[in-house]
């Protein structure tokens, strides 16, 4: 099934519903422990209130630890630090709601025993089935080109847990013997029907430029009647690498392909959310703001707020807002550009700004107006979007929602600066307004804190 816009699979699901059933026994009894069969966490509202407030956060800290990240195979190495760090965190989360806030030093330490062993001990067992063989798709490519490489070098590249190469077909009796990404060219499509059930293939991924021309459709039929999955290149590319390979696409694709709903209930609780999230913001964040302003204005001249006119939702153009974080005649020619790596138009605030994002603050006024979003694709400006839309497919797609100040590009890709980045840039936003809801929206806001604070893709 799909949870926050990637396939999940059932086995993983379970084990994710059965660590939080660990997690929740072992926080009920430690508390039993400590209190002789009764369970005080739950005779207040504050005792509540710390236990909820424990269980959000030791999800938020194994997320940010990417203990939830199921889809890629880590080494053993970073396994065990991930694993370290979440137990780690958790532990001083836990010491602070319950060892400063009130004297439940038995019962931390009673959490603290049955939390671990249970954790470290699922954890370890989920990784050592999850690697056996039977778990993992063979995959069988139909294709040799451009496609078929690219893909079998995400699925290499990513360390997919889900996924594995078997082997290719290729048009020609010549193409035998080629390895691709460590696989060889195990026959022609004439032998799609021996190396299937040879093989004990799975899936049999579709990676032929011309169909009309060279899909074997027969061979395809029989193997699928067999119960053998027959995918396109672009749903598996799109699985593994999060992200839409535009150049490839027939508009066909997205016409029937799933998902890319925006439903009245859906664009209705998303505007809800921004309007409560942007104006509890904006009073947050009214002391950080006006420190960042004092900031801006003693580190150099110019105006405090920038203004910049940007492509939102259906083209339409709108003024946005941000904290000035290049010196006032960045552009004293008069044509927009690109920022740059290390850009000499930054000020030294400015790049303090950008890495932390604070010089983006200033755009919750923007979400509270309703011309952007919490979380969408980035808005460009108009000169770009002229540019762009003449040069990238499906360019014009990306304004079918509202621009956000985070979204799928940002948290998976570094800051834009050229047309190959915006080519990058858009196989991401084309993910998420494929696949674009509540549960995406959460997991890309916190994978932002993340990336906040980590400094990472910060210009």
């Amino acid at each position: 099934m799909k949870v926050a816009g990637v396939r999940v699979r059932g086995f993983t699901l379970a084990y994710v519903l059965l660590e939080d059933l660990l997690i929740v026994g072992a926080l009920l009894g430690a508390f039993a422990f400590a209190h002789f069969g009764r369970i005080a966490v739950l005779d207040s509202p504050l005792g509540i209130a710390r236990a909820l407030a424990l269980l959000l956060g030791l999800k938020a800290c194994f997320f940010w630890a990417g203990l939830y990240d199921f889809r890629h195979m880590p080494t053993r190495r970073t396994f065990w630090v991930r694993l370290a760090a979440g137990v780690a965190i958790v532990g001083a989360l836990a010491w602070g709601l319950w060892c400063l806030l009130s004297d439940e030093s038995i019962a931390f330490s009673a959490f603290l025993l049955g939390f671990v062993p249970a954790v470290v001990l699922g954890r370890v067992s989920y990784e050592w089935v999850s690697r056996l063989p039977r778990f993992r798709k063979r995959l069988l490519f139909l294709g040799v080109g451009r496609q078929a490489r690219r893909t079998a070098r995400d699925l290499l590249d990513h360390r997919s847990r889900y996924f594995e190469i078997v082997g290719f077909l290729g048009e020609q009796q010549e193409e035998l013997g080629w390895r691709l990404g460590g696989r060889a060219v195990l026959g022609t499509y004439a032998d799609l029907e021996r190396i299937v059930e040879e093989q004990r293939v799975d899936q049999v991924v579709v990676a032929v430029a011309d169909r009309r021309r060279q899909l074997p459709l027969q061979e395809l039929l029989r193997v699928r009647l067999r119960g053998v999955e027959i995918v396109e290149e672009a749903r598996v590319h799109e699985e593994i690498a999060g992200k839409i390979p535009v150049a490839d696409l027939r508009p066909s694709w997205l016409i029937f392909s799933e998902g890319v709903s925006n439903s009245t209930l859906r664009v209705r609780t998303k505007r809800l959310f921004d309007v409560c999230a942007a104006a509890l913001g904006i009073l947050l964040a009214a002391p950080i703001a006006f420190a960042v302003a004092l900031a801006v204005r003693l580190d150099s001249r110019g105006p405090v707020i920038y203004r910049q006119r940007r492509v939102g939702q259906g083209g339409r153009e709108f003024v946005l807002y941000k904290f000035r974080s290049m010196r006032a005649d960045a552009e004293k020619e008069g044509k927009p550009q690109w920022a740059r790596e290390d850009d000499p138009r930054i000020t030294r605030v400015g790049r303090i700004l950008r890495r932390t994002r604070l010089d983006e603050l200033p755009q919750l006024w923007n979400v509270l107006q309703g011309t952007m979003s919490f979380v969408g694709p980035r808005p460009e400006r108009p000169f770009f979007v002229e540019q762009l839309r003449n040069r990238i497919p499906f360019y014009d797609q990306r304004h079918a929602v509202k621009p956000g100040l985070t979204g799928w590009a940002q948290v998976r890709f570094r800051y834009g600066s050229d047309e190959t980045d915006a080519t990058e840039k858009l196989r991401f936003d084309m993910y998420y307004i494929k696949h674009h809801s509540v549960l995406l929206d959460l997991r890309i806001l916190l994978e932002t804190v993340k990336v906040v604070l980590d400094r990472r893709m910060g210009r």
